[in-house]
């Protein structure tokens, strides 16, 4: 719990200072955009976290995550589905793309942060020629159960970070209290030994890059309901130029997982996403130019992993 502990430290500093630098921090409306984009951001962050777990990286979620909102609005919007309907294929295309990544990966014994930065450039050119980069698809204003159950407010929560506190919860018991999650900690960390015994190492990171790639698909299915427009270059440069897929890396890298696989918690990786997202906010509203906030990324991430990494000697 060190990794937790020092995280929760950071994240409680971080809402104390910035709210006695610029008081409107400290209001209902900001902590609600907080937890609204920590869930967005954090369902990529969640299935990243399985592929690194793994002994992997996955540089293609969020050109996996602006696909599938092309194809989600294709469903709902050309084809007249319905918007829980149009789930179904935007998510069964998510998994299949994740196991081309991964049966690529390792049949081709080439390492996946090069098969998925490779797909990441395909998926993006071939959405970026369809679309010719142009903002397309509105869903309307339709308000159904489903655009409620996804975008409301269940009291003063949003409803899509309580969905980030359910899968946390869910991945957490799929990791540790699971036969796979055995298996996804032994491939990370050792090929060897988990090979002596009788793990099934192609299946268990294919399976991987398959969960990533579908929470790659649930982050644009929250996005496209939030914002009702489908933006082609989504996820691929955030707010402030970094790339969705490269934040989730930065959120996992903060929370001290493995960068070589063989370890991971959730629950780090939930509050690493919320510390991150306070910080991103709190440099808007401080008015500080965009190009400031890279840097300060890159600090934050390699205090906290040289942190962790001191803390693991000590230990």
């Amino acid at each position: 719990m060190r990794t937790e502990a020092i995280l929760c430290v950071i994240l409680v500093a971080a809402i104390v200072v910035i709210s006695v630098i610029e008081p409107s921090f400290y209001s209902y409306e900001t902590l609600a955009l907080i937890t609204i984009l920590s869930a967005e951001l954090g369902f990529i962050a969640l299935g990243q976290a399985f592929v690194i777990a793994s002994g992997e990286i996955d540089l293609s979620a969020a050109a996996v995550l602006s696909l599938s909102l092309w194809v989600y609005d294709g469903f709902a919007t050309g084809l007249g589905f319905s918007l829980p309907l149009a789930v179904i294929p935007t998510l069964i295309l998510a998994l299949c793309i994740g196991f081309i990544h991964g049966y690529l990966s390792l049949k081709m014994d080439i390492p996946g942060f090069i098969v998925t930065f490779v797909g990441m450039v395909i998926w993006k050119g071939i959405l970026t020629a369809i679309t010719q980069g142009e903002h397309e698809g509105y869903l309307g204003d339709k308000s159904t159960w489903f655009t409620n159950f996804l975008q409301g407010y269940f009291g003063p929560v949003p409803g899509v970070f309580l969905w980030f506190i359910v899968f946390t919860a869910a991945f957490t018991v799929l990791l540790t209290r699971t036969r796979f999650g055995n298996h996804v900690l032994a491939v990370g960390g050792n090929l060897t030994v988990a090979r002596n015994i009788g793990v099934r190492i192609e299946r268990t990171k294919i399976l991987c890059f398959m969960l990533s790639s579908l929470m790659a698909a649930l982050g644009g299915i929250v996005m496209i309901i939030e914002y009702k427009v489908m933006q082609p270059t989504a996820g691929m440069v955030a707010v402030f130029g970094a790339g969705l897929e490269f934040e989730a890396i930065a959120v996992c890298m903060m929370s001290g997982i493995a960068p070589r696989g063989g370890r991971t918690s959730f629950f780090a990786i939930f509050i690493a996403t919320l510390a991150y997202s306070s910080f991103k906010s709190g440099l808007v509203l401080f008015g500080l130019p965009g190009y400031w906030y890279l840097p300060f990324t890159g600090i934050m991430t390699f205090i906290l992993v040289a942190l962790h990494l001191v803390g693991r000697k000590k230990d």
